[in-house]
């Protein structure tokens, strides 16, 4: 499947509005990112299972950082992966971004790789795989 321009402009924007909602606390619309059964991989290891598990682990990050995590997506590029599916290749970058000058502390970099899949309402994130730069262990995530 060829992806078209609007395509490929509406999953850029699907990566911006998972970091925006994310870093903002807008917990209803992250949660529309996502595709019901979503799973994200760190490393390698199934960490968040599910739309519920993706918010929780954003709630997570707020409160530890004092609402000041913050995500950016950089080096995006998009290639099809099948029928109304696609792969979102990205390098992460999270911070906490703190409350004085100086104190923003990157939490981890990594590659990113989202599957995105097409459904009736636009682009959504079905699969999520994060390789982190640095090692560190994986609980269960939940």
């Amino acid at each position: 499947m060829a992806l078209t321009t609007a395509d490929r402009i509406e999953i850029g924007e699907l990566i911006a509005r998972f970091a925006h909602f994310s870093d903002y606390g807008d917990w209803d619309a992250l949660a529309a990112c996502f595709t019901d059964d979503v799973v994200t991989s760190i490393a390698g290891r199934p960490a968040f299972v599910g739309i519920a598990a993706q918010v929780t682990h954003a709630r997570n990050s707020a409160e530890w950082t004092q609402n000041q995590n913050r995500h950016l997506a950089l080096n995006l590029w998009i290639e099809p992966d099948g029928d109304d599916a696609a792969r979102a290749r990205y390098y992460l970058i999270n911070f906490v971004a703190g409350r004085e000058i100086g104190e923003p502390k990157i939490v981890v970099s990594a590659r990113m790789t989202d599957h995105v899949v097409r459904r009736g309402t636009g682009w959504r994130i079905a699969r999520r795989e994060l390789e982190p730069d640095q090692p560190f262990p994986v609980t269960d995530g939940n």
